[in-house]
């Protein structure tokens, strides 16, 4: 059989003398390749695809059904009807499918990843697909995860710098112009309505305890330090709010990239919140050094240790948030002898281009 492109369409033929050579790339391209005909059998599979497939011999497939030996089962095992594979589907519509990941049925039953195209074909008796595919490996896998994990974690911090500004510039912003309203009316009270005197002037000072909530709360969500003064300046903010003591030394020469700041943050501020929760520290020592492209930040406490990332804490996300950023996280907490932290966010090679403000 050969399989040969002529003005846009797939076709399958037997090969002439003059078609040997083209017969022989085909057969020994990369990717794995079959044919299935109008009856959707295999009518060709090249070497690689017998590979991928853990076959031998070209003759253990060609005339079995394609689906049926190859594709019928789901990624769990469950059965994937016929009717609902996109791999046949260009013998139906003409159309070109293309899968980023799938799975196909090996010989011993086992599953193997793919990445695959399918386009239609020309054959005797019809319309049949040419299906070109390729094993994703393991570290491929991996790198999508990554790479979505990333993903997930700037779309979150983009989120939550959206919603502290929209705080500040909308809630905010009305509550302060309802303050002002309150004391002036208070102000104009005539002689003679003490109570609603007094009675305005609580309102008022219920508003301002109502927009201080309001502004932790925004600072919770995305600290506007962070953004102006940089990490330096916004960890001096966390260390003054913190209810453990905390020893700050923080050598940076330079803004770090946005997403590096902004983990940093986070995981100073969590690892502070859990101090003072769990630890019965009496003081937390927080070291930030950039040092050879690398953003490394050391958190210890000395409190009764203990911590276990495991158990559903906030160290979860922070771990997460780290490896997002291709970082590393250790944590080192024996019971009776403290927590400590260790954190090294990378910085040079993934984040570069202009700061966003």
């Amino acid at each position: 059989m050969l399989v040969q492109k002529v003005d846009e369409t797939w076709t399958l033929s037997q090969p002439d003398r003059h078609d040997q050579t083209l017969f022989r790339a085909v057969a020994a391209v990369a990717d794995g390749l079959y044919v299935v005909n109008a009856a959707g059998r295999i009518a060709f599979v090249n070497p690689k695809a017998l590979a991928i497939l853990g076959y031998s011999e070209e003759q253990e497939l060609l005339g079995r059904p394609s689906h049926e030996t190859i594709h019928h089962l789901h990624p769990d095992g469950s059965p994937y009807p016929v009717e609902e594979c996109p791999l046949l589907r260009p013998r139906l519509t003409g159309e070109t499918v293309r899968v980023t990941q799938d799975w196909f049925v090996r010989r011993d039953g086992s599953r193997v990843v793919v990445s695959y195209s399918s386009a239609p074909v020309d054959v005797d008796g019809g319309r049949g697909a040419v299906v070109a595919f390729q094993a994703v490996s393991r570290r491929q896998r991996l790198g999508d995860v990554e790479a979505s994990r990333a993903r997930i974690v700037a779309a979150a911090d983009a989120a939550r710098r959206r919603i502290q500004r929209d705080l500040h510039d909308g809630a905010q912003q009305r509550l302060v112009s309802l303050g002002f309203e309150l004391r002036g009316a208070a102000a104009m009270a005539p002689p003679g309505l003490e109570d609603l005197r007094e009675r305005l002037c609580g309102l008022s000072a219920e508003l301002n305890g109502i927009l201080d909530e309001l502004r932790e709360i925004a600072r919770g969500i995305h600290p506007v330090v962070l953004t102006h003064g940089g990490l330096a300046a916004a960890l001096q903010t966390l260390a003054r709010r913190s209810r453990i003591p905390v020893e700050l030394d923080v050598r940076l020469s330079d803004r770090m990239p946005e997403p590096i700041e902004v983990a940093a943050y986070y995981l100073v501020s969590e690892a502070l919140t859990n101090a003072a929760k769990h630890s019965q520290a009496s003081v937390v020592r927080v070291e930030v050094v950039a040092d050879d492209g690398v953003l490394r930040l050391t958190i210890r406490d000395d409190g009764v240790g203990g911590a276990d990332a495991t158990r559903g804490s906030g160290l979860v996300g922070l771990r997460d948030r780290v490896e997002a950023l291709d970082g590393t996280l250790e944590i080192s907490s024996p019971r009776g002898a403290g927590t400590t932290l260790r954190v090294a966010l990378p910085f040079v090679r993934r984040y570069v281009g202009p700061r966003q403000t």
